[in-house]
């Protein structure tokens, strides 16, 4: 994957804000994308409540809510609600072997007709494409050149 793959429109996974916050190499390049306008992420209700009980664990709940606060007002995220993804997010799930917060970034990614990305390669993620694609681009920051 080039940096210009990923540009535009595209669903951030909760790995991604998970990387973004952690400060990593991935991390790194997601901030200066959206500090320079040329990605413009957005993500689900479930992928914020996803992040917040991961980030509790590591940090505590306070701190959780403190940066998952500031990243929902910075204004570089936008955040749809997951009630009109049900039945697209339930469907993706009858069909494929994922979790169900992926399902719900996927449906969100083929509604908005956007590429998704997730940080990393994750086993059941790539037993799917193995199988059959996904709707829409995917792509994994970890291949980032």
């Amino acid at each position: 994957m080039t940096r210009q793959e990923l540009s535009g429109d595209t669903v951030f996974d909760t790995s991604v804000f998970i990387e973004l916050l952690a400060g990593t190499r991935i991390g790194s390049m997601v901030r200066e994308l959206l500090k320079s306008n040329s990605i413009n992420a957005s993500t689900t209700e479930l992928n914020i409540a996803e992040l917040r009980y991961i980030l509790c664990r590591r940090v505590g709940w306070t701190k959780s809510s403190e940066t998952v606060g500031k990243l929902m007002r910075s204004g570089y995220i936008r955040i749809f609600p997951v009630t009109e993804l049900i039945e697209h997010a339930s469907r993706i799930k009858c069909q494929r072997a994922i979790s169900l917060a992926d399902c719900f970034t996927l449906a969100l990614a083929e509604r908005l007709n956007v590429n998704v990305a997730f940080a990393r390669h994750e086993r059941e993620l790539d037993e799917e494409l193995g199988k059959k694609p996904f709707k829409v681009k995917t792509l994994f920051l970890e291949d980032s050149s």
